[in-house]
């Protein structure tokens, strides 16, 4: 059976609308609580059948937002992540972008900037937008060096935003401008 089709690619990691076949990996992403509370989740476990129901209804997009699985193509499309664009506003040109890798043994490949890079480059390219901004754990040193490395600038902090593992956390607001294409 073929693999899905997918929406972007870069020969490496492809992005693609989430699929049932999914299911599993973003289960097992939502269960794992110290990985949804880094990348500030859900704090609570979520039953399989909440998750296939997710998918089945279009996994929450609604209006302009766009959520996308993260496939691995060497590795038989293995998903291996995912990136939310949300509150897209196509007046003032700007959205919101949210990602996470499922697991933990995925970091630190270089997939997170393949998957932010492919959505920056689609969002300013096909959806018209001029800047994207995240909001990141102020503690999330990998996510954070690797926003501030693909041109994220810092434009505030909200100090004892997130409360996980038993303490308040800072949560910075980082923003890119998307330059024009060459």
């Amino acid at each position: 059976m073929p693999p899905p089709p997918t929406l972007l690619s870069d020969g490496v990691v492809a992005l693609r609308r989430p699929e049932p076949v999914d299911g599993p990996h973003y289960w097992r992403m939502r269960n794992d609580l110290a990985l949804v509370s880094s990348v500030m989740g859900f704090r609570l476990g979520v039953a399989g059948r909440s998750i296939e129901e997710w998918i089945a209804s279009g996994a929450g997009v609604t209006g302009d937002d766009l959520l996308l699985t993260a496939v691995l193509i060497s590795d038989s499309y293995r998903p291996i992540g995912y990136v939310k664009v949300f509150r897209v506003d196509r007046f003032s040109r700007h959205a919101w972008v949210g990602l996470s890798l499922f697991d933990e043994g995925d970091a630190g490949h270089g997939y997170g900037r393949r998957i932010l890079t492919e959505v920056c480059d689609y969002v300013r390219d096909f959806v018209g937008l001029r800047k994207v901004s995240l909001e990141v754990l102020a503690t999330n040193t990998r996510a954070v060096t690797l926003y501030r490395s693909l041109g994220f600038d810092q434009e505030g902090c909200l100090k004892s935003q997130y409360y996980t593992s038993g303490r308040f956390e800072d949560v910075l607001i980082l923003s890119r401008f998307l330059q024009p294409s060459s």
